[in-house]
């Protein structure tokens, strides 16, 4: 790797660090649609500009279920007597039960 390379990688993971305390608002929420982590910005200490934050490990059903279905996807080429065949089925199961609390929900 360049030395220049290596520059712009820490440029970029410096400016996207950054964040701008003059344009944040205390209690405003932020959810990660991958993850479905829930932030809320809790306080913002004047002295040193540090940040406190409420985190949330909330479990969005759907992105569990689309990962199941990943899961089960990629198992469909297991053997059919295998243990990975069976953790498989067991996959399905979870992704079925999954799809009921996702339809129960709307």
């Amino acid at each position: 790797m360049k030395r220049s390379e290596l520059k712009n990688i820490i440029k970029e993971l410096v400016e996207a660090s950054y964040v701008d305390s003059s344009s944040t608002e205390i209690g405003k929420t932020k959810i990660d649609p991958q993850t479905g982590v829930k932030s809320t910005l809790k306080s913002i200490d004047p002295e040193t500009g540090k940040f406190s934050w409420d985190v949330e490990y909330d479990v969005d059903p759907k992105f569990l279920y689309d990962k199941l279905d990943q899961l089960v996807d990629y198992l469909r080429k297991a053997p059919k007597d295998s243990e990975l065949a069976q953790y498989r089925d067991i996959l399905k199961n979870l992704k079925n039960r999954t799809a009921r609390v996702i339809n129960q929900s709307k």
